[in-house]
């Protein structure tokens, strides 16, 4: 009697552990599923050649900026390319823009995006020009309506009178959108390696400031008892970066 006695514990044990280790796992890859599903879009317009104060340029100075935001966060980029591109010099773009802004016009771009409803957050940016975005926003937003309800971001470079203007063309096309804060930066000092710093901090007041890594493919066990691991599958104290402890992900600034 006291060997089935015995024999019932240990067998009850067994399916309680491995009741339990199906549960966590399943816990664990819930979270990972819902940390896969969370996307960024970034959609953007750059003139290069000559730009106001900064002479010719191969890169865009709005270009420059996408490519710190590219260094720090895991966004997909989408670039709007005007059909017909605006005139090299500077002064002649000047002319060609106002006329545009002029006669309201809505240049046509290349390409398209079709699958902006797989994102929640996008980020928007551009140059300014005369104090407002290139109509050729107007031209992208008009021909994508399902931009309304999600979590816009905008930014841009412009030459002294900020970017506020891109939040007000936003909520005119989509008043459900959530607009977080923006953020722009000189065209003349978008290339000073303080402006890759004040993109930096920036990303993480939105808490954007994030890039995938190797953690989804360290295998979790139940049974660590708070064992910490970073990257590679070591065991360290967690004091700084990222790490893994029972299963959940951590950053330790």
């Amino acid at each position: 009697m006291k060997y089935y006695i015995l024999l019932f514990i240990v067998l009850g044990s067994s399916l309680t552990s491995f009741a339990w280790r199906d549960i966590y796992n399943d816990h664990v890859q819930n979270e990972r599923e819902s940390t896969a599903n969370s996307s960024k879009l970034l959609i953007y317009f750059s003139r290069a050649d000559e730009n106001w104060q900064v002479g010719y340029v191969e890169r865009g100075n709005t270009a420059v900026m996408v490519d710190y935001i590219k260094d720090l966060a895991d966004v997909d980029v989408f670039e709007i390319v005007p059909e017909v591109a605006y005139p090299a010099a500077y002064d002649d773009c000047i002319a060609y823009v106002t006329d545009e802004i002029n006669g309201n016009r809505r240049p046509a771009y290349k390409g398209d995006i079709n699958n902006i409803a797989d994102y929640d957050t996008v980020f928007v940016g551009g140059p300014i020009w005369w104090a407002r975005p290139p109509t050729l926003f107007r031209t992208f937003f008009e021909a994508h309506p399902e931009l309304n309800g999600k979590t816009i971001i905008p930014f841009g470079t412009h030459g002294g009178s900020g970017i506020s203007s891109y939040k007000s063309l936003v909520q005119e096309y989509f008043p459900q959108a959530i607009v977080l804060e923006s953020l722009g930066i000189s065209g003349s000092a978008i290339r000073n390696e303080s402006s890759k710093a004040t993109v930096k901090a920036w990303l993480e007041r939105l808490g954007a400031d994030w890039k995938p890594s190797g953690i989804d493919d360290i295998p979790v066990n139940a049974f660590q008892n708070g064992i910490k691991y970073n990257l590679l599958g070591q065991p360290t104290d967690g004091s700084k970066g990222i790490y893994i402890q029972d299963g959940k992900k951590f950053i330790a600034r």
